[in-house]
């Protein structure tokens, strides 16, 4: 598919169209980050086939598509432009902003405050640097004025999250979410739409990682490498002909072997990220937290292990049937074939993360797995980071 321009009127500058971009503008004009994002992947698959836009002419599609979706007081609100307001400056030790309620709204959702709640929230905090009529504000009083209208008007959960939210962030703790799971349950999506929400630059692939280790070591080494992870066993010694080697479970044979021989690296990547204190989103069916050393000094990080599954074999199916349908039809043939390797090599997956307390989440709905991961995400942070009103939310 190539890659649609937009023209910029009347400058006449060109520049790709960017899904993220046209998400943070309908933030930006106040829409909740749900309801933005769902918007900017419409567009850009209504768009999938153009080649040039003027950026009027899209602006004119997003207004359309909102009101289709969500009614003309949406539509009204996103031409009437930002929610930003230029009388009220927000100062921060770096930098000197427009207060923006689309903004604070999306700050609110990362941690885990539900999106109508995060805007009612946002609006909250407008209404009363206008009341007591701030022009300017530090980020410190800010964060007062925020958290107490959380707590007053919103509930007083979503007040502590956010105060534990803002000290892990002032921390400077990486923080390493883990997210394993089977062929088809979804941890690419997961992951990327996490990475989005919470402001992570660092997304890496365990298919990527199986890919550049295969480059630099022959296939007499690390046989089992070649092949993909419910199969692994094809090469193991004794799989000649299709048949497997005389060994009790052979899927999981394989898979192991296949771990193994990536281990060093995925443990490396983590600690990589942890010494340069850099947030970190490493996803992969060879995330096996229970095989991996996760042990961290206290300070040092935070690792979140999560679990993917599609507990109905129907469903699995048809995961991996919609997978097919966005690679060659010889690739989701296989994937079809392999069908009960693949749910076996889930469920002994899911028996060692059961075993070992890891949590598991059943991806059936992704605005709800990803609301399931952040709910969890924040939960084990303020077992870190408590909320402390009285002594820290003056000073965070």
């Amino acid at each position: 598919m190539s890659k649609l321009i937009v023209i910029k009127e009347p400058e006449g500058d060109r520049s790709p169209f960017l899904r993220g971009i046209l998400v943070q503008s309908l933030v930006n004009a106040g829409l909740a980050f749900g309801v933005a994002y769902d918007l900017a992947q419409a567009v850009r698959n209504e768009l999938q086939a153009e080649r040039e836009i003027t950026s009027a002419e899209l602006k004119g599609r997003v207004a359309e598509l909102l009101e289709e979706r969500y009614g003309s007081e949406k539509r009204k609100r996103y031409n009437a432009g930002s929610h930003s307001e230029p009388g009220i400056i927000v100062h921060t030790p770096t930098r000197s902003v427009p207060f923006s309620v689309g903004i604070l709204a999306h700050s609110l959702e990362t941690c885990a405050i539900p999106p109508e709640m995060a805007m009612q929230g946002a609006r909250k905090v407008l209404a009363r640097l206008r009341k007591t009529g701030h022009r300017e504000i530090d980020h410190k009083a800010l964060r007062r004025v925020i958290y107490r209208c959380l707590s007053e008007h919103c509930s007083q959960t979503s007040a502590d999250r956010y105060l534990s939210w803002r000290r892990f962030e002032n921390s400077g703790i990486p923080l390493i979410i883990l997210i394993g799971g089977t062929t088809g349950s979804g941890k690419s999506t997961i992951s990327s739409e996490l990475a989005y929400r919470l402001d992570i630059s660092r997304h890496q692939s365990t298919d990527m990682m199986r890919e550049i280790i295969r480059s630099y070591l022959s296939p007499q080494m690390v046989p089992t490498l070649g092949y993909s992870s419910f199969e692994a066993w094809r090469g193991l010694p004794g799989a000649v002909g299709g048949a497997g080697p005389t060994i009790e479970n052979p899927v999981i044979t394989g898979f192991l072997s296949q771990f193994a021989a990536m281990k060093l690296a995925l443990e490396a990547t983590i600690s990589r990220a942890i010494e340069e204190r850099h947030h970190l989103i490493l996803e992969g069916v060879h995330v096996v937290p229970t095989e991996l050393n996760l042990e961290v000094k206290e300070n040092e990080a935070i690792v979140i292990p999560i679990m993917l599954a599609s507990m109905k074999k129907e469903l699995l199916h048809k995961q991996l049937k919609r997978r097919g349908r966005e690679k060659t039809r010889h690739q989701s043939s296989h994937y079809l074939d392999n069908l009960d390797d693949i749910w076996g090599l889930q469920s002994w997956l899911l028996d060692e993360a059961d075993k070992a307390g890891i949590h598991i989440i059943e991806n059936w709905y992704i605005e709800d797995t990803v609301r399931a991961a952040l709910d969890l995400i924040i939960d084990v942070l303020m077992k870190h980071f408590p909320s402390q009103p009285d002594e820290e939310v003056w000073n965070v």
